[in-house]
C-alpha cells in the first residue's frame, strides 16, 4: 500500500449486501399464473418457493394416466365409494406455503372445501407417472408428499412397468416401500377390498 493510503471505506448506504434469491409463496405463484407469466408448454410446480418446469407429458405418459385413472374410477364404482372418493386429474396439492405440487393424479376425500388449495389431510392417494421423471418421482417427490403426510403414494414406472407404492409417512420418508410388477395386485391403504391389476396400468 502506497504512503498515506488507506483501506477504501464505503458509507454505509452504498454497501453492496449482493444479490439475494426471491422466493415465491404458493399464493404469489398463483397471482403470476392467473397474469399468464406461465404461457409456456409444460407443467409448472412451485418448489420450497422456487418455479419449476417439466416438458409436457408425451404419449406413454397419457396413455398409462388414462388406463389409471380409467381402473381406479372403475373399482371404486364397483366398491361403491365414488360418494365419498373423487379421482382428479392434474390438480394441485399445496405443501406449505412454498410448495405447490401438480400430482398426475389424486384420489381425494369428499366433500371438497372449494375455498382453498388440496393439502395432505384432503387426498387418500397420490400418484405420479414416470416416463421421464422416475430419479425425481421416486426421491425428491417422495419426500415431499411424506412430509405432507400423503398416507399413500404410488409411483407407475412406465418403462420398467412396475408400481411403486409407499405407505405410512414419517417425516420426509415413507416407513414401507413394495415394488408391484404387471401380474401382481394391489389394493390402496383407503379402499382394502378394493383389488387392482397392475397389468391394467402398468
Amino acid at each position: 500500500m502506497a504512503d498515506g493510503a488507506r483501506p477504501l471505506s464505503l458509507p454505509l448506504h452504498m454497501m453492496d449486501a449482493g444479490p439475494r434469491e426471491r422466493l415465491l409463496t404458493v399464493a404469489e405463484f398463483d397471482r403470476m399464473g392467473e397474469a399468464g407469466f406461465f404461457a409456456e408448454e409444460g407443467r409448472h410446480e412451485l418448489w420450497d418457493g422456487r418455479v419449476m418446469m417439466a416438458p409436457s407429458p408425451g404419449t406413454p405418459h397419457i396413455d398409462n394416466a388414462s388406463r389409471l385413472n380409467e381402473a381406479l374410477i372403475l373399482a371404486m364404482h364397483a366398491a361403491g365409494l365414488l360418494g365419498r372418493f373423487r379421482v382428479a386429474a392434474d390438480g394441485g396439492l399445496q405443501i406449505g406455503d412454498g410448495t405447490l405440487l401438480g400430482p398426475d393424479l389424486m384420489v381425494v376425500k369428499l366433500p371438497i372445501d372449494r375455498s382453498r388449495r388440496l393439502t395432505g389431510a384432503d387426498v387418500a392417494l397420490v400418484v405420479e407417472i414416470a416416463h421421464t421423471t422416475l430419479k425425481t418421482d421416486l426421491v425428491a417427490k417422495r419426500e415431499k408428499y411424506a412430509a405432507a403426510d400423503v398416507p399413500e403414494y404410488w409411483v407407475l414406472d412406465v418403462e420398467g412397468a412396475a408400481l411403486h407404492v409407499f405407505r405410512t409417512p414419517r417425516g420426509v420418508e415413507y416407513v414401507e416401500h413394495q415394488a408391484f410388477e404387471s401380474g401382481a395386485q394391489v389394493s390402496p391403504l383407503f379402499a382394502p377390498n378394493m383389488i387392482l391389476n397392475v397389468a391394467d396400468f402398468v
